[in-house]
């Protein structure tokens, strides 16, 4: 039987003097489903990446001895790795189907808009561009726990050390433009769409089902009923 898969599944570490982490990595995506990292707004937004890109990850080891307190270090650090594992599976791919290597995607959500270009060629590079006067860097979304608790928060200056991290750790191009801020998690949302819809495209590891829609949660669906 001929194995259809785009890549087999595989495990990819990144160790420092700070921090482990490992992650598994396999073909196709089985969201929506969080991954149990500390920051859940990143986790929210790496599951809209991996439907785009088609890939699903699992955390195997998560080691932070040194910093594990700093929400910096980790969105950066684990950007790093997924764009490590997005590097080896162009790897994987490029000498057996062969990949174009490269993608751009432009969407929008609600009051906000962004463009994304990705491109794999073995060099690690990262150009921003946002607006005069808009603040992106700033508080993101909140999320709680249960008992209507608020845990924590996300703020963007971390989520970008994230995406900023893809890029080297992938040793990719990437092109990040902001084209309407509007609310910061909508803004988010596109811009991990987009990266996520980028590699899909640009490894060959994109997949479209029956039903797929844009977002995690599908179309809602409303009842009206007479009183």
């Amino acid at each position: 039987m001929s194995d259809n898969r785009p890549f087999p599944p595989f495990r990819v570490s990144r160790q420092t003097g700070e921090t482990r982490l490992t992650l598994g990595v396999k073909p196709g995506w089985t969201g929506p489903a969080l991954l149990a990292i500390p920051n859940r707004i990143l986790s929210h937004f790496l599951d809209h990446w991996c439907k785009g890109a088609g890939i699903s990850f699992s955390l195997e080891d998560n080691d932070w001895s040194g910093s594990w307190q700093f929400d910096h270090v980790w969105c950066e650090d684990l950007g790093q790795l997924v764009g490590r594992a997005a590097a080896a599976i162009h790897d994987h791919r490029q000498p057996i189907a062969g990949v174009t290597g490269r993608a751009s995607r432009r969407s929008c959500m609600d009051d906000a808009e962004s463009a994304v270009s990705v491109s794999f060629e073995g060099r690690g590079a990262v150009r921003w561009a946002v607006p005069a006067g808009a603040d992106i860097d700033g508080w993101v979304d909140a999320w709680y726990e249960p008992g209507s608790s608020q845990a924590s928060a996300a703020y963007g200056t971390n989520l970008r050390q994230f995406l900023d991290g893809f890029a080297f750790g992938g040793a990719a191009t990437v092109s990040i433009e902001v084209i309407r801020a509007g609310n910061l998690h909508h803004l988010y949302e596109t811009i991990f769409r987009n990266l996520g819809d980028c590699v899909g495209a640009a490894l060959g590891t994109a997949e479209l089902r029956p039903g797929q829609t844009s977002g995690l949660a599908a179309v809602p669906r409303y009842v009206v009923e007479g009183l």
